[in-house]
């Protein structure tokens, strides 16, 4: 009996095991980044723009040439501000890497290894506030001086303050003359978030738009739970004067006020901005093409961000392959002419014929990722001299048509339930 009890025991064990097993793999997916080639970016961004050497870089240009961040809106998160931006290589050029203007005033994007919520510099003053692109080292400093950065006026946005909390468009940027006004009276725009402890961040305080953002979407819906935590508890009946037998006199009121302190940074320094708002939760798409889960909560907020094997000298490498990939030799075609018993001359080799490919073995699936090194992705573009590589025109080719966005978990109206 008692062994009978143990193994029971051991079962109903393991079967818990295998439930929290299964439940974290389900969280996984949507938790962790992921990780993938570069080529990934390559396939997806194709068709909506064109790749060239610029000063020496692999830069990518956008078809419809639009300023970076002017068409989408600003979320607050657990990471800070983050740019939802709605052209469909926004997952990727306004979070990896950095943009410049040409001298032909056209932007262009370099790629960069590292997913970051925004990667600008954020300069406000008392009516409006505004942001550029720039390029940062891997401690995060700006690689352009100051004198720089700030004399490139008309590479700045700026919109005002109640505009900053809606949905932004390339129309809601001040005018250029007034733009360089706002630059030139601007300070740098930085606010301190305090969770468990005061945390520095690009921007300002969230808190100061509450009342700006008319449509909700700035910051995540309330939880039922966040709307309990607001309601005051229910006081007790209390007759004054009542002391009931037995009991001690009614204590003087409490205050739950921290001890002072004149530590700095700390959760009881007067001077550190204690107001807090909802964020968004930040949940990882484990592709491009995944959609949300039906069951995702309100607050989250679904991203493709994933890892990029590469670094940055290796993401130029495999631009450079995705243009003028290598010619390779299987193995079984090296040895063809041994494996079929047929004698060779030292050092001549002949190949084995390529098999026939129906036209519909050629045309991958829309939605399959295509190898750069696959001749019916690049069709004739093989041709052109490694030296001198010739970047497609997207659009002008039929296999590279663009590929079916995922449906977004969020609008730039207020979030819907699901």
């Amino acid at each position: 009996m008692l062994i009978m009890t143990r193994t029971l025991s051991l079962l109903l064990f393991a079967l818990l095991l295998l439930g929290a097993g299964a439940a974290s793999a389900g969280l996984t997916q949507f938790t962790d980044r992921g990780k993938t080639d570069f080529d990934t970016a390559l396939q997806i961004l194709n068709p909506y723009g064109t790749w060239s050497k610029i000063d020496g870089l692999w830069a990518y240009t956008p078809l419809d040439h639009g300023a970076p961040y002017t068409d989408g809106r600003w979320l607050y998160t657990e990471y800070g501000w983050y740019w939802k931006g709605n052209r469909p290589h926004s997952w990727a050029t306004e979070h990896y890497g950095y943009w410049k203007r040409g001298a032909n005033k056209v932007w262009s994007w370099y790629p960069g290894p590292y997913w970051i919520s925004q990667a600008v510099e954020i300069r406000s003053t008392p009516e409006a506030i505004g942001w550029r692109s720039a390029a940062v080292d891997d401690d995060g400093n700006f690689i352009e001086e100051p004198a720089v950065r700030w004399a490139k006026t008309d590479e700045w946005t700026f919109v005002t303050l109640a505009q900053f909390a809606m949905p932004i468009t390339p129309g809601s940027a001040v005018k250029p003359e007034i733009a360089k006004q706002y630059l030139e009276d601007s300070v740098e725009s930085r606010h301190s978030y305090m969770t468990y402890r005061a945390i520095d961040r690009p921007g300002p305080h969230p808190a100061d738009f509450l009342a700006l953002c008319k449509d909700g979407g700035m910051f995540a819906p309330k939880t039922l739970e966040d709307q309990l935590a607001l309601q005051p508890p229910a006081p007790s009946p209390v007759i004054p004067g009542l002391i009931l037998p037995g009991a001690s006199p009614m204590p003087k009121p409490a205050t739950n006020a921290p001890p002072a302190t004149t530590t700095p940074g700390s959760t009881n320094d007067p001077t550190v901005d204690k107001r807090k708002v909802k964020y968004w939760v930040t949940m990882s798409l484990p592709t491009y093409w995944t959609k949300p889960p039906e069951d995702a909560k309100t607050e989250e907020l679904y991203l493709y961000r994933p890892d990029f094997y590469q670094d940055q000298d290796g993401i130029a490498r495999r631009i450079t392959l995705w243009f003028n990939p290598q010619n390779r030799v299987g193995l079984k075609e090296l040895l063809s002419d041994k494996l079929s018993g047929a004698k060779s001359s030292p050092g001549s080799h002949v190949a084995a014929p390529a098999p026939a490919v129906t036209p519909a073995e050629a045309v991958p699936p829309p939605d399959a990722f295509r190898s750069p090194f696959e001749d019916s992705y690049h069709g004739q573009r093989n041709s052109t001299s490694s030296k001198n590589p010739t970047p497609p025109v997207a659009g002008t080719d039929a296999d590279n048509a663009p590929i079916p966005l995922p449906l977004p978990n969020m609008t730039n109206a207020a979030p819907a339930n699901h």
